[in-house]
């Protein structure tokens, strides 16, 4: 049921956008494919290790993609950063096949929805349920030397948000279409995590200000802060991310530098 709305949710998302090319990856096929083509969509699928029946471009989505700068209007990945040993690289071809204004719909486990953090605490992991990263039951394929791991890699939101911004994205929005029962069950603890939230901006921030390094502007903090009180992180079981390809951003304090023009097509 939960994938099921997850699926409705980024095809309601696609079909909000105007009919485009949209790069699939990893591909799984099925009703987000389908109601994407039925919407006017021209879908390319690619995978490393496509399921049954799905037809595409074989290639590995942490390596450099065979597409040209730009090609894409839209770029689907559900259940994808979670495996990848190079996220940022899968970010940044991502955001370099996209063109500029076009969007990312990314789907991930939720790892900062409230009872992942008591489960954080408890054992180390955030999702108790999964076991532990291990050698036997993580790995699940190799192909070569490439391996297809399970969810060795998950990522939280601000990390995310972070590579996003480095590589010339932005986050946009976050969605959640089911609800973590258990994190339901500790709302009561959001004022608290609304404090904590608060501290750690003004803490850090101070700190920056010791070692005379540059601090998150106004702007920023509050994106933040808004991003940690999200009810679709606090609450949500998977979260769906929107983001929208910019430019790339230069290190907090670097001299900033004019992009050379890109060469006509």
């Amino acid at each position: 049921m939960a994938e099921t709305s997850g699926h409705a949710r980024v095809l309601e998302l696609l079909r909000a956008l105007p009919p485009g090319r949209v790069l699939d990856i990893p591909s799984g096929g099925g009703p987000v494919v389908d109601g994407a083509r039925a919407h006017g969509h021209d879908v390319v699928e690619l995978d490393l290790f496509p399921r049954e029946g799905i037809r595409g471009v074989l290639a590995d989505a942490c390596a450099p993609l065979p597409f040209a700068d730009g090609a894409f209007d839209a770029v689907v990945s559900m259940e994808g950063i979670e495996h990848f040993e190079n996220q940022t690289g899968f970010l940044r071809e991502c955001a370099r096949v996209l063109r500029p204004g076009g969007t990312l719909v990314l789907t991930t486990p939720n790892v900062m929805h409230l009872s992942a953090r008591i489960s954080g605490f408890w054992t180390g992991q955030r999702l108790m349920q999964q076991g532990f990263v291990n050698e036997v039951s993580t790995l699940r394929a190799r192909n070569g030397k490439r391996l297809y791991h399970g969810h060795a890699y998950l990522i939280d939101v601000f990390r995310l948000r972070y590579i996003l911004r480095v590589v010339g994205m932005k986050l946009e929005r976050l969605d959640a279409p089911t609800k973590s029962p258990s994190s339901m069950a500790l709302a009561p603890l959001v004022p608290f995590v609304w404090a904590a939230t608060r501290w750690s901006l003004f803490s850090g921030r101070k700190r920056l200000e010791r070692h005379r390094r540059a601090a998150p502007p106004p702007d920023v903090e509050r994106e933040l802060a808004h991003v940690a009180l999200d009810p679709a992180l606090l609450f949500g079981k998977k979260l769906i991310v929107v983001a929208r390809r910019e430019g790339a951003m230069a290190p907090a304090g670097a001299p900033r530098t004019t992009a050379a023009p890109e060469p006509a097509r």
